[in-house]
């Protein structure tokens, strides 16, 4: 099998994983991390390549397919398959399958990082010391402390936001569509409809996968239902949020403050977010700790290995695809 990788992140911090691929006699590697359908050797690579080890930046769609004509297995690190055209991979007979679940806690503590540095101010804070300011009675906080949690997906990573939430004695509400309901239950979340979580939370944290159905969620009409002391957290994906509407809400005091880990162009150089001081901007680094990125770089290995052996990926997206593989 030759397999492209494509995902920068994929061994940055542990070379294991990469040295079981290497050790693999069946897999020829091509070693292209960071790189894209813009380089022309990328684009050479693809017309050969049986397997993509593919990240957040590579958009596996029809046109690739086009390019890739040998194309039958996609290995995608984490959870999130939005760049990656499910239906036509089906149609060209490739298999997909991801690793759910390695990066849930980072995440959620990621989550809480920026939660906690909006109501604080804790970016503000230290540039003003380090100006040689002292602002000690001038900087004022928001309190978390048994305010209402709203949680727009309660998957995963959503979960693990609200277990950590119950140690702010937080009142904690949802919407999702798929309800779990013994945690639920369990942990005293109330279910409420989306416009009725918007209009109660004091926070606001997005944990849901980028659809069609919830592209630009969060929008002028949906902001403006907001407390205009509630903090928007987003660690998901960027398109869920308008940014043109997010920037106007916090400029003119729609809602107090944001926290954002991604955005809808990467990066995000010039969003007019950077300007504010409402809002605390990390470069899509929620999922990059040390722990999450091991297990993924070991996941998605895993699995490859196990398709070359014979055995099923444990993380299969299109089953029947695989079915018809094994024929």
């Amino acid at each position: 099998m030759k397999l492209l990788i494509e995902s920068r992140p994929f061994c940055v911090f542990d070379r294991g994983p990469m040295e079981t691929l290497i050790n693999t006699p069946s897999i020829e590697i091509v070693d292209m991390r960071g790189a894209g359908i813009e380089d022309p050797d990328f684009v050479e690579v693809l017309k050969s390549v049986d397997a993509v080890l593919s990240g957040n930046d590579l958009v596996i769609d029809e046109a690739l397919f086009g390019m890739a004509p040998k194309l039958k297995v996609i290995a995608k690190m984490g959870v999130g398959l939005d760049m990656i055209d499910i239906d036509a991979a089906s149609r060209h007979g490739a298999i997909v399958f991801n690793t759910p679940g390695v990066n849930n806690q980072a995440v959620a503590d990621h989550t809480f990082a920026m939660l906690l540095a909006v109501a604080r101010r804790i970016i503000y804070c230290d540039r003003s010391l380090r100006e040689k300011r002292w602002e000690h009675t001038r900087i004022m906080g928001i309190e978390l402390w048994q305010k209402t949690l709203g949680i727009v997906g309660l998957g995963a990573i959503g979960r693990a936001v609200a277990l950590r939430a119950k140690g702010f004695d937080m009142k904690i509400v949802a919407h999702d569509p798929y309800w779990p309901d013994q945690f639920a239950a369990e942990n005293r979340i109330e279910r409420v409809p989306l416009e009725a979580l918007l209009k109660m939370s004091d926070v606001i944290s997005l944990h849901v996968p980028l659809t069609a159905e919830n592209k630009g969620m969060i929008n002028a009409s949906t902001l403006g239902l907001m407390k205009p002391t509630a903090i928007l957290i987003n660690a998901a994906r960027g398109e869920i949020v308008n940014e043109t509407d997010l920037y106007r809400a916090l400029k003119d005091g729609v809602i107090a403050g944001a926290g954002l880990d991604v955005f809808e162009n990467e990066p995000p150089t010039e969003s007019p977010l950077l300007e504010l001081d409402n809002v605390v901007l990390t470069p899509h680094t929620a999922a990059f700790t040390t722990e999450a990125m091991n297990n993924m770089n070991v996941g998605v290995v895993e699995q490859l290995i196990d398709y070359l052996d014979g055995k099923r990926p444990a993380h299969l997206v299109n089953a029947d695809v695989y079915a018809r593989h094994q024929c």
